[in-house]
């Protein structure tokens, strides 16, 4: 997209700023939309396909529609029969779905006799309007481009004034530990509180704008939500950059925030939340009436003994950047600890297993598909690169008790690593460990590996692991390449290497990399150190 183009969509978004902060996001309007949603899950869906997908020629899933034999009428017979989830179960057996690298475009597309090769726009929702673009912090290369719109953050936010209601949030002052754009989440984690009018007391970002140096209707839009919403009667704080070392000027701000006596609602990562409250640990502080509303990476049973440590709680998001919010954490009884609840209202999920690229096995992994129709991508049968385990119980909380039965939970990566919020797909990594560290340090591809594991502290750290074999070298100088690396391209992969060089994400170890159970060598072990692929 030009640069005149990003402008106009940007004012086109500035344009119905104002009528979005004026009407406010009540837990009444989140309950009802809920119910109408629920009601007309299925008939949603169709609309949904026949408009993005039936009725559009160049959508990439109707070729493979056609080759599995599916026309329009087909599929409104098998949902009105079947219901959703059994129809794409059909849909998938047929050959109808997207692995993660389909999606992407990494890998063709080969199907019985269908052959092709998608790009990442050819996904793209057709029907969005006023439109910031952002990036998600996975990346395989530039991140995914992805456009955040005020409808559905009007939807999401009330989505968010259920969850508050159900956890005992309402009310309650907020903080904002979230990175800037390009990266959506702090920019809409600020939008949807302001409309659920707890606009956030401070607004604090883990990278500074010089570091990633942000494209120019990227920092325009910032400016113009933080001053336009303060015009508008909205207390929107400007960002404020944070190091990973100055933990301790979040801590302060939320201790004074606390002598309120309210309690605070902290917006953040997971490994940030435990960073903080490992410091409140330390310094005996309490932070009883602080619940950590946590994305970006998984909220590990580690992390969240770490939160609990000092009598605070957390709600987790899980989300990806193609599909927006997949769930919300549970209020009731918790099969673990990042249970959600399903947003069915949004999307339906099923299972597929396969082999991972990097793990030395096979999981059960996610295929999402769209039931609304205001998401960034369309998606059918996709995979989000996740696995993880699904169940449907009864739940007394109020998210269930309006209708929400289905949870995920134990949710993993199978084909990226995670730390600080910040995710790097394996192929990128890949090249550092077997080309670029080699070339620079000595030795071979085999001698570098990835592992992922958690501290004492439950905060996510990635060690590379050099063989002896290599000889001498200067440990600080392996972790400079390979966020040098990790950095370059666009102001997004600036972001993510900034973001993992503060929270001090990487290490040196000096090992032989370490063959899997099946007796394999991978460049990266995905796996946690501690953790195993399930059955």
């Amino acid at each position: 997209m030009s640069l005149a183009h990003q402008i106009s969509a940007y004012a086109r978004f500035a344009w119905g700023l104002r009528q979005y902060l004026k009407e406010p996001a009540t837990v009444e309007l989140g309950r009802d939309l809920i119910r109408q949603r629920l009601r007309d899950r299925e008939s949603n869906f169709l609309i949904l396909a026949k408009r993005a997908i039936y009725d559009n020629d160049r959508s990439p899933y109707l070729p493979l529609l056609r080759m599995a034999g599916c026309e329009y009428g087909d599929l409104e017979r098998m949902v009105c029969s079947d219901g959703i989830e059994a129809s794409l179960t059909s849909l998938r057996d047929a050959g109808v779905y997207f692995t993660i690298d389909e999606f992407k475009g990494k890998k063709d597309v080969i199907r019985s006799n269908v052959v092709m090769r998608c790009r990442p726009e050819d996904f793209d929702n057709p029907f969005l309007t006023r439109s910031i673009t952002t990036s998600s912090s996975g990346s395989r290369s530039r991140g995914t481009r992805t456009a955040m719109t005020l409808e559905r953050l009007k939807y999401n936010a009330l989505y968010n004034a259920v969850v508050f209601s159900s956890h005992g949030l309402l009310g309650k002052p907020t903080l904002l530990w979230k990175e800037i754009l390009p990266s959506a989440a702090g920019l809409a984690a600020l939008l949807q509180f302001c409309k659920m009018g707890v606009p956030p007391v401070r607004w604090f970002s883990p990278v500074a704008q010089r570091n990633i140096r942000p494209s120019f209707p990227k920092r325009l839009a910032t400016l113009y939500v933080v001053y336009a919403g303060r015009l508008f009667g909205t207390r929107i704080p400007s960002p404020e950059y944070v190091s990973g070392e100055q933990v301790h000027v979040v801590a302060d701000c939320l201790n004074d925030v606390l002598k309120r006596g309210q309690g605070c609602v902290v917006a953040a990562s997971p490994s940030s939340a435990a960073r903080l409250c490992h410091l409140a640990r330390a310094s005996g502080t309490d932070l009883s009436g602080v619940t950590f509303r946590t994305s970006g990476e998984p909220l590990s049973p580690a992390k969240m003994e770490e939160i609990r440590s000092v009598g605070a709680e957390a709600v987790n998001i899980y989300a990806f950047a193609e599909g927006s919010i997949v769930g919300y954490g549970c209020a009731g009884h918790k099969s673990a600890c990042d249970d959600i609840h399903l947003l069915a209202t949004s999307l339906a999920v099923i299972q597929h297993q396969r082999d991972t690229a990097f793990g030395g096995g096979t999981v059960d992994a996610f295929l999402f598909t769209s039931l609304f129709d205001k998401v960034p991508k369309i998606l059918l049968n996709v995979e989000s690169g996740d696995y993880g385990v699904v169940e449907t119980r009864e739940c007394d909380c109020e998210l269930g008790s309006i209708g929400f039965s289905q949870h995920l939970h134990t949710i993993r990566s199978f084909d990226k690593l995670t730390g600080e919020g910040m995710t790097f797909v394996g192929t990128d990594l890949v090249h550092i460990l077997e080309k670029v560290l080699p070339s620079r340090f000595g030795g071979f591809s085999t001698d570098y590996q990835m592992q992922e594991y958690e501290d004492a502290a439950g905060l996510t750290r990635l060690e590379v692991l050099v063989s002896p074999d290599v000889g001498d070298v200067n440990e600080e100088e392996v972790v400079a390449v390979i966020l040098s690396e990790l950095g370059r391209g666009g102001d997004t992969d600036r972001m993510m290497a900034e973001v993992w060089r503060q929270g001090k994400v990487l290490g040196v170890r000096r090992e032989r990399p370490q063959f899997t159970l099946a007796g394999k060598l991978l460049t990266l072990n995905i796996r946690k150190q501690s953790e195993s692929l399930p059955d």
